[in-house]
C-alpha cells in the first residue's frame, strides 16, 4: 500500500512540473505578443506626460512624451479649440505612439492624459482701450482728452493664438466728430473662422464738469463737499457753459439751484462783504493824506462792487467800492473827501 502511494505522488509531480513549464512557455508568448513596455528610465526611455499644453492645432509625440527623440514632432492627435482642453486615454496615446515608431515607452502610472490648447485672451476691455488710443493717434480727438466710448453690441471674449505681435488688431477705423459715432473692423489673430468682426458705436470727449451735490439758496457760500466732479461730453459742457472749481469753491450763488445742476459761472458771484445797514468804515488814502470814518451801507456789496454808504457824521451819501469785510475805500480825490467831516 506504501508503495502504490509513493507511485502515485512521483507520476503527480511529474505532472506539476510539466503543466509550469507549458504556464511558463504560454506566458513568454504572451509578453512578446506585448507592447514593449519599459520597467526602468533610461536616456532611450519615452515617458507619457499627465498634462500637456500646445500651441499648433496638432498634438505630436514631442508633446505627450518626454524624451520622444527623432520622432518629436510626429502629430498623432487634433489639439482642442484655442483656449480649450481635453482628454485622452494614455492606452490611446500609447497605441498611436507604437503605430508612429515610438517602442521603449513607459505610462508611468498615468491612465488619463490632459491636452490644453494656449491662447490669449481679448476682452471687450482691451478692444475699447485699443479704440482709444488709435483715435487719439489719428487725431480724431485731443492726445490728453478722457474719452467715453459705447458700442452698438456687446463683445464677446475671445481666444487668439499666440505668439503673434498683437493678439488683435483694429482696421479701417472712422470717425464723425461732430456725433461722436465710428465704425472699425476687428481681427483676432489666429481665428480665421471669425474673419473681420464689424465694431461700431459712439466716442465721446469728456471733461469732468462739477454739478451740485445739494439743493442751495440763494446766497449761500459754496465748498468743496457742495460739489461733485462728474464726467460729461466736452460739447455738452460747453454748450452748458461749466465753470472750474475756481470759479465756483468760495463763491454765493446768484440764485436757488437744485442738486444735480451742472455749475454755470454764471450762477456765481463773490460773497457779500457788506450788508445793507452795515455800519462800515469808509477810508481815502492819498498821498499822505488818509481819512477815515463811519458810515452806514446802502446796499449790499461784495469785493469789487462800488456801493452808495452815508457818511455817519454829514449823512451825505457818497460811493465807495467795497475792499473787505466792513470796509470801503474811496479811490477818486474830489471835493468828496470834504463831505467825509474827519479831523
Amino acid at each position: 500500500m506504501n508503495r502504490y502511494l509513493e507511485r502515485k505522488a512521483a507520476a503527480f509531480g511529474r505532472i506539476v512540473k510539466a503543466s509550469s513549464l507549458i504556464a511558463l512557455t504560454v506566458g513568454a508568448s504572451l509578453l512578446a505578443a506585448q507592447p514593449a513596455m519599459a520597467t526602468t528610465f533610461d536616456a532611450d526611455t519615452a515617458i507619457l506626460k499627465q498634462n500637456v499644453t500646445v500651441e499648433t492645432r496638432l498634438v505630436t509625440l514631442g508633446d505627450l512624451f518626454q524624451n520622444a527623440g527623432s520622432f518629436a514632432n510626429k502629430a498623432v492627435f487634433r489639439a482642442p479649440s484655442l483656449g480649450q482642453s481635453g482628454t485622452i486615454q494614455a492606452d490611446r496615446v500609447v497605441d498611436a505612439a507604437l503605430q508612429a515608431g515610438l517602442s521603449k515607452i513607459t505610462t508611468n502610472n498615468i491612465s488619463v492624459v490632459r491636452v490644453e490648447r494656449s491662447s490669449e485672451l481679448v476682452t471687450e476691455v482691451d478692444i475699447l482701450n485699443k479704440l482709444k488710443a488709435q483715435l487719439k493717434a489719428k487725431g480724431y480727438v485731443d492726445t490728453t482728452a478722457k474719452i467715453d466710448v459705447e458700442l452698438n453690441t456687446h463683445l464677446a471674449d475671445q481666444h487668439a493664438a499666440p505668439g503673434g505681435l498683437s493678439p488683435f488688431e483694429i482696421t479701417s477705423l472712422r470717425y464723425d466728430r461732430v456725433s461722436g459715432r465710428f465704425m472699425a473692423g476687428l481681427q483676432i489673430f489666429g481665428r480665421a473662422d471669425l474673419g473681420t468682426i464689424r465694431l461700431s458705436g459712439q466716442a465721446m470727449e469728456t471733461v469732468m464738469v462739477p454739478v451740485l451735490s445739494r439743493a442751495v439758496r440763494r446766497g449761500e457760500i459754496i465748498s468743496k463737499s457742495d460739489i461733485t466732479l462728474t464726467p460729461m461730453p466736452r460739447l455738452k459742457a460747453q454748450v452748458s457753459s461749466a465753470a472750474t472749481l475756481e470759479e465756483i469753491i468760495g463763491k454765493a450763488t446768484r440764485q436757488s439751484l437744485r442738486s444735480g445742476a451742472i455749475a454755470n459761472a454764471a450762477y456765481f458771484t463773490e460773497p457779500d462783504m457788506v450788508k445793507r445797514s452795515d455800519m462800515v468804515t469808509i477810508i481815502f488814502n492819498a498821498g499822505n493824506l488818509n481819512l477815515s470814518i463811519m458810515g452806514k451801507a446802502l446796499s449790499d456789496g461784495s469785493k469789487g462792487d462800488v456801493i452808495a454808504v452815508q457818511n455817519s457824521q454829514t449823512n451825505r451819501v457818497i460811493r465807495a467800492e467795497v475792499i473787505g469785510h466792513g470796509l470801503l475805500e474811496i479811490s477818486q480825490p474830489s471835493n468828496i473827501v470834504a463831505s467825509l467831516g474827519a479831523n
